[in-house]
């Protein structure tokens, strides 16, 4: 009896190390038992890429396909014939990377992660208008609004938790020119208004967030940031006008929801508000060669719709197995 059970094995690992280079390194390997009289029939299922072996056969006339085996971490031993392997591996590696579960997310995925996402939207901004305009004594009111392109990137940490991420990061965006106009004064004989043009924004935000996984792939996240932003600031009203690059205090919080398509690869669907601290622009009168004509106070803010793809160690060209 025993020597037909060495032989099946014997068999076994013998098909096993015949397999082609290239599959023998998409498997993956666990964890086994301390070295019992089932040696030979643990290499065997090791190099299959069975995660742990739980006890040896009970006798030869229960074959290798009915072996005992505790796949990925799962509980009670259950047979490879009654068990998928990649059945549940990715919520099983969530919990405990180091299972050695069978899935597409890797078992030696550090649960550290640097990341880089690239970032494209709209943003639908505003700027609120204050300050007064001393020509003719009247405070400046309105807001002009755009809808503008927005851009950038992120680099940042990602750290695992039981039902998730929190992802610690550097954000950098750029938005397009904001075109309108704002009020200026109101004399008896006519309406006065400020042209505005707002280029060259940015702005860089130190943001926290954190992900809840939903299903394997699907998720939300929700969080913000505190930053700096600014952009150059035009406004004219024929009459007195004012150039300069507007600077300050800037926040942001947002929410989304996140796909994974591969375990390095994430795309993400966002909503963000933004808003910056006011800050003051000088007037001057234009027919007077730039005697002073009061401040024009503006205040940027949008409400953003984004785009990202997120990728996970992007300078490793693949985990380790």
């Amino acid at each position: 009896m025993r020597s037909l059970l060495w032989g099946a094995v014997f068999g076994m690992s013998v098909a096993v190390a015949a397999m082609p280079a290239g599959l023998a390194e998409e498997l993956r390997v666990g964890e086994l038992l301390p070295p019992s009289a089932a040696d030979a029939a643990n290499e065997a299922w090791r190099q299959a890429g069975v995660c742990v072996v739980k006890s040896p056969p009970a006798s030869a006339a229960l074959s290798l396909e009915e072996y005992p085996v505790d796949l990925c971490g799962g509980g009670t031993p259950e047979t490879v014939a009654d068990h998928d392997p990649c059945d549940g591996g990715d919520a099983i590696c969530r919990e405990d990377f180091s299972t050695g579960c069978c899935d597409g997310i890797d078992a030696d995925r550090p649960s550290r992660r640097f990341y880089i996402t690239g970032i494209i939207g709209a943003s639908f901004g505003a700027l609120q208008s204050g300050g007064v305009n001393t020509e003719g004594n009247f405070p400046n009111t309105g807001r002009a609004t755009d809808s503008l392109l927005t851009a950038g990137g992120a680099a940042g940490m990602a750290f695992d938790r039981a039902d998730g991420l929190l992802r610690l990061e550097v954000e950098g965006r750029g938005r397009d020119a904001l075109q309108g106009q704002t009020n200026s004064f109101e004399p008896p004989t006519a309406t006065y208004f400020y042209s505005v043009r707002a280029t060259d924004g940015w702005s860089v935000m130190a943001n926290a967030w954190r992900d809840w996984y939903l299903t394997d792939r699907l998720g939300l996240y929700g969080g913000g940031g505190i930053g700096a932003g600014g952009y150059r600031l035009t406004v004219n009203d024929t009459v007195v006008l004012g150039y300069g690059h507007m600077s300050g205090f800037a926040w942001q919080v947002g929410t989304g929801t996140t796909y994974q398509i591969t375990d390095r690869t994430t795309i993400d669907l966002g909503y963000r508000f933004f808003d910056t601290v006011s800050d003051s622009l000088p007037l001057t009168l234009g027919s007077s060669g730039g005697l002073p004509a009061g401040s024009y106070l503006s205040n940027f803010y949008a409400s953003e719709l984004l785009l990202s793809v997120r990728i996970y160690e992007p300078f490793r060209s693949r985990f380790s197995r």
